[in-house]
């Protein structure tokens, strides 16, 4: 077994679930289980039509934690078809500079070929929709020999902006992560990946706890800020 550990944080990102389409196109306040099987689908070239290697990902235990939370935003969208003729109005909703660090367990070779397939994607990558790229090369990290993803993500540094720590140094980072069905504290999300076949795209629920963290505190060495890629540009 091992974990793998992305860093999922850009200007703007989404998590919509099953009930986010047609006008009103909403975002979970983190990133769902559905959407980050898809990040991993998009760079290793999984096919939409592959339910085989769908299952393979989806049975990866997640777990994720909220570093940064960001504010929910909401953008009027319209648009219109190539000949012109408009299309229904639509409410979509994103998170502005949100940061996330998740985490995914499961067997050795697999983690492994997520690793390599993240360093070298067949797609260009995008948290929850497509307008939303990355800030950062999500592949963080991988743990060899570790099986439980809440514990990689209760190692590892506060992950926030340099401004987010200095204005919020008591930030209480929470943890959503796999449970069992049975644990009294669970709570049913249905973003399950089953089937991401085009018009035929399907979701089951997942048992999911939450652990709330002691306050991060401020200054840690390796925390995000968005714009350290602008420096190289100037």
């Amino acid at each position: 077994m091992s974990v793998l550990v992305l860093i999922l944080a850009a200007p703007l990102q989404s998590w919509g679930t099953a009930a986010s389409q047609h006008t009103h196109r909403d975002t979970q306040a983190h990133p769902t289980k559905s959407g980050v099987i898809g990040l991993l689908g998009c760079a290793a070239g999984l096919p939409r039509t592959d339910t085989k290697g769908l299952a393979e990902l989806a049975a990866l235990t997640y777990a994720v934690r909220t570093d940064q939370p960001g504010t929910r935003l909401r953008d009027f969208h319209t648009t219109h078809t190539r000949d012109g003729r408009p299309m229904p109005l639509s409410n979509r909703f994103y998170l502005a500079d949100a940061a996330f660090t998740a985490a995914l367990a499961g067997p050795a070779p697999l983690i492994d070929r997520l690793q390599q397939a993240l360093r070298n994607p067949a797609h260009p990558l995008f948290l929850g929709r497509r307008s939303c790229p990355p800030a950062r090369d999500p592949l963080h990290s991988v743990h060899p020999d570790a099986t439980d993803p809440v514990a990689v993500l209760e190692s590892l540094p506060w992950q926030a902006a340099p401004w987010y720590q200095q204005a919020h140094p008591r930030h209480r980072m929470t943890i959503h992560h796999d449970t069992r069905p049975a644990n009294p504290a669970a709570r049913l999300h249905h973003d399950h990946p089953a089937d991401f076949t085009p018009r035929h795209r399907r979701h089951t629920a997942r048992a999911v706890a939450t652990l709330t963290l002691p306050a991060a505190g401020p200054g840690r060495p390796d925390a995000l800020d968005f714009f350290d890629a602008l420096d190289d540009l100037t």
